[in-house]
């Protein structure tokens, strides 16, 4: 008698192949089977309910563990990474995994058993915008003798996190390797083993086999935490899984909460902001210079308060920053001949222009290329820039103020007493320059970004800019530049995200979008695979909003997953080249 089983082969990102063995076998345990005439480790899913009747089965050429090879925490969240990312076990675990043990080393000890009882979970919250307050909260719940998973987001905090720790607790903890590699194994070794009580790191750590009593994640809310491009889905999520598996503490905290966590715990907000501190100014209605680039077609609006208020601080010896989220020189350059735009030669999107109009950079792939003497299209001479970025805003800025710096790379150095121009990723200098005002030149930029996420998205960059970096002694000023659309969003900064979230909320309630359904994005670089995809959810009775524009996604919202990844499943042969996003 055999046992017919499926099988995911990590190496190849495959999932539910199917093999037999006369042994029964548990799940998680690694076996060798054949695939494509090669010998590959694979782990057992459980027993194969598919109907093979008449199917020649292959059999399972070898089983490399006695047991389950990894802890049941970590074997529950591949399973459920895969179907709600819906790439399947296989890839899943090839991305949690580290690499010997997806091709099938030994492992010398086994994984150890969960002592804990699921019923025991249970969640807690710290919302503080005072970054120092919510440092002390996360050193005092480190003390205790649990073991303790913490993630922050991105490699650089969970560093500055780590080194700031107590010598006492140091020696207790390992920051978790940011990349693969040889570290990265020996370090899942030692961890697995029970060297260390707290691993600290960012979204890669919550991968790591501590079998936590206790996860801890810092600014929850954070796109950081997303893993692409696999899973593409929150290690805030994942986290939160295996907390329940296991019935650990859960610890979510930051300077405000993710939608998810506001249903369902209801966090109180700490503090409020200062109305006084906050200044709305309607680019239309306010007294408004809009400043022209040479060379440039359009203009950045400079209010008369934004201009006042940056003198003002500036002569205190503070400094300013100011936020546009448009790089280079211009968005776009055109033919002043044909009219048409230049476009990137490798994906065909509008390419920006930079470095004092020398160079073009395409805003999807980041290819670089000299402006050309003459129009690809119609062989004229002479190109105009379209909407004024960064380099044209440094200009402008210099006519008013002496001490102007573009934050670029993050090498920069910032200087004190000066003018810092920047996207919103200059919000990550709050900490080192303490700005005394940070000023949003036109909101709308940010909210015309496409996504049913983007109000969200800009409340909490907002939110983010009001608190920063601010000790519970010291003030900040912001400026919010927007228009007649944006005047609704920039005022909820005045009650906090206690009031935005159930206006936002409302709203998704009405159209059923995520968290009250499931948000799906694919995308694939085979234009032809992308109408066969089309087609097969057509057939299926599952919409798909389609953009029209071949460089977008594809957008599903349904409640249900299955129809979609019973669609995606007969694209077996096609499924590394189709990239999906589950929200």
């Amino acid at each position: 008698m055999s046992f017919l089983y499926d099988v995911a082969v990590p190496e190849m990102a495959l999932t539910d192949l199917t093999y037999q063995c006369p042994i029964e076998l548990q799940s998680g345990v690694r076996v060798i089977v054949e695939v494509q005439s090669h010998l590959h480790a694979g782990f057992v899913l459980g027993l194969s309910k598919k109907d093979l009747t008449d199917i020649k089965i292959k059999n399972i050429e070898g089983i490399i563990d006695d047991c389950r090879a990894i802890d049941s925490d970590l074997w529950d969240m591949s399973l459920y990474a895969g179907r709600v990312c819906l790439c399947g076990a296989g890839a899943a675990l090839k991305v949690i995994l580290p690499r010997p043990v997806i091709m099938g080393d030994k492992l010398f000890s086994a994984p150890a058993e969960p002592i804990h009882d699921p019923k025991n979970f249970r969640e807690k919250d710290f919302f503080n915008p005072i970054d120092s307050e919510r440092k002390n909260f996360y050193l005092d719940e480190l003390t205790s003798d649990k073991r303790t998973l913490m993630l922050l987001p991105g490699k650089e905090a969970a560093k500055e996190f780590f080194e700031s720790l107590p010598e006492d607790l140091k020696a207790q903890a390992v920051l978790w390797p940011s990349v693969g590699g040889k570290k990265l194994w020996l370090t899942w070794l030692m961890t697995r083993d029970r060297k260390f009580r707290i691993v600290i790191g960012s979204a890669g750590a919550v991968f790591a086999p501590l079998m936590p009593e206790k996860i801890i994640i810092e600014d929850e809310a954070n796109p950081a935490y997303v893993i692409p491009p696999v899973l593409n889905i929150s290690a805030r999520s994942l986290a939160g899984r295996r907390a329940a598996f296991l019935g650990a503490e859960f610890v979510a905290g930051g300077r405000i909460p993710s939608l998810k966590t506001f249903i369902r715990s209801k966090p109180e907000q700490k503090v409020s902001p200062d109305k006084s501190d906050i200044i709305i100014a309607d680019i239309f209605h306010s007294k408004t210079r809009n400043e022209e680039a040479h060379g440039v077609k359009g203009s950045i609006p400079l209010t008369l308060s934004l201009i006042k208020h940056t003198y003002r601080e500036l002569a205190k010896g503070n400094s300013v920053m100011w936020i546009m989220d448009r790089l280079g020189e211009a968005s776009e350059v055109f033919c002043d001949n044909c009219g048409e735009a230049l476009t990137c030669p490798k994906c065909k999107n509008i390419m920006r222009v930079e470095n004092d109009g020398k160079i073009l950079k395409c805003r999807v792939c980041g290819s670089v290329s000299d402006l050309p003497e003459r129009c690809p299209h119609c062989g004229g001479k002479f190109f105009t820039g379209n909407r004024p970025g960064l380099e044209a805003l440094e200009r402008i800025a210099r006519k008013y103020y002496d001490k102007v710096h573009l934050y670029a790379d993050k090498y920069f150095q910032p200087k004190k007493a000066s003018l810092i121009l920047s996207t919103q990723r200059g919000l990550r200098l709050c900490e080192k320059i303490k700005p005394s005002l940070v000023a949003w030149l036109d909101l709308n930029l940010e909210l015309w970004r496409p996504g049913y996420d983007t109000r969200r998205e800009v409340f909490s960059l907002l939110w983010e800019s009001y608190w920063r970096g601010r000790g519970s002694d010291s003030g900040r000023k912001v400026i919010i530049q927007t228009r007649r659309s944006g005047l609704k969003l920039a005022r909820f900064l005045y009650g906090g995200w206690e009031k935005f979230f159930p206006n936002e909320l409302a709203t998704r309630r009405e159209y059923n979008l995520p968290p009250f359904s499931h948000m799906i994005e694919l995308e694939t670089e085979d234009n032809a695979l992308r109408e066969r995809l089309l087609d097969a959810f057509f057939e299926a009775g599952v919409f798909v909003m389609d953009p029209g524009d071949e460089a977008q996604p594809l957008y599903i919202n349904t409640d249900a997953l299955e129809p979609v990844e019973k669609v995606l499943s007969s694209f077996a042969s096609k499924r590394k080249l189709i990239r999906a996003s589950v929200v």
